[in-house]
């Protein structure tokens, strides 16, 4: 049986990572990672990943799952972290689902219905028309067959638009007809309460501005140097937010105080998109950063009906 379970998400930089910390700390849980780029092993700074002190402090799950050349789906995280939130369940621990990708949380909460296969031929000639036709072709493709998905898409998210692409090329559907049926329904396979953590928007743009200042100081560019000793520039996982910055300025197309600028710029951007789609989630609450105690009150009274 799964346990309920409590989710903190919420834009990036918002401080829910340290605050549900807090709560597992005082609740007697263990935290479920819920980021699709924390997946990726050696890809550490870059995505705020949980520290080793964080780490020994309460246990993470759902992190280091796959190279960075490995495809990790949002239907593979929701049955990989189901077996977790069970185990959890079984050991008395109350899970936390900590992050910023509303699609793994709501995969696994709300299920997502079955991605046909895709076959090989099909998704080497999407990945070789990415490399050869470039981004804007494909991103133009993927307006006229799936402008729903294109709408919430930036042309240059390669993993996502190459899997649109796949979808349409294999079935002639668009990938939203596969998605509507389950992440529509809001009906949750398990009890959970979801709880939105935010900033002012000065003060988020400031604690972004301030995080990628100290991400870059502590070594995110020889993390991206190693990286690139062992991996192509091109993969998707590569072109996440900053890393594909950070590559630029190795190759001489950035300077540092533009790199800097970039990087803040492009993770600004990415905040707004993530409280679109928060938006979108009609049972989520939300709460400042500041207050911490009626949203762990909040916790407390969720917990007691089932624990």
């Amino acid at each position: 049986m799964i346990p309920s379970s409590i989710i903190i998400t919420g834009p990036t930089a918002s401080g829910k990572s340290d605050l549900a910390l807090e709560l597992a700390q005082k609740f007697n849980g263990e935290i479920i990672c819920t980021d699709s780029m924390q997946v990726y092993r050696g890809m550490d700074i870059g995505t705020a990943k949980p520290t080793q002190a964080e780490q020994l402090a309460v246990p993470h799950y759902q992190i280091d799952l796959c190279n960075p050349d490995e495809h990790y789906s949002a239907g593979q995280y929701a049955r990989d972290a189901e077996i977790t939130l069970i185990k959890l369940g079984e050991h008395g621990k109350i899970p936390f689902l900590v992050g910023g990708s509303g699609l793994y949380y709501k995969a696994l909460i709300y299920g997502l219905d079955e991605m046909p296969q895709i076959p090989k031929e099909i998704r080497l000639g999407v990945l070789n028309d990415w490399e050869i036709r470039g981004y804007e072709k494909c991103y133009q493709e993927l307006e006229t067959c799936d402008p729903e998905l294109a709408s919430r898409l930036s042309p240059r998210d390669a993993t996502r638009v190459q899997r649109g692409l796949e979808i349409f090329r294999t079935t002639q559907k668009k990938m939203s007809s596969f998605q509507k049926s389950k992440l529509g329904n809001q009906a949750t396979r398990f009890p959970v309460k979801i709880f939105g953590i935010h900033r002012e928007r000065k003060a988020l743009y400031q604690s972004i501005n301030q995080r990628t200042e100290a991400m870059l100081k502590i070594g995110w560019i020889d993390e991206v140097k190693s990286l690139l000793e062992l991996y192509s520039s091109s993969l998707s996982s590569l072109n996440g937010l900053g890393y594909k910055q950070i590559i630029a300025y190795l190759n001489s197309d950035l300077n540092n105080n533009q790199l800097v600028e970039a990087i803040q710029q492009k993770t600004r951007n990415f905040a707004k998109r993530q409280l679109t789609w928060f938006r979108q989630e009609k049972s989520l609450k939300w709460f400042e950063i500041s207050q911490r105690e009626q949203l762990f009150q909040e916790t407390e009274a969720f917990l007691s009906k089932y624990h």
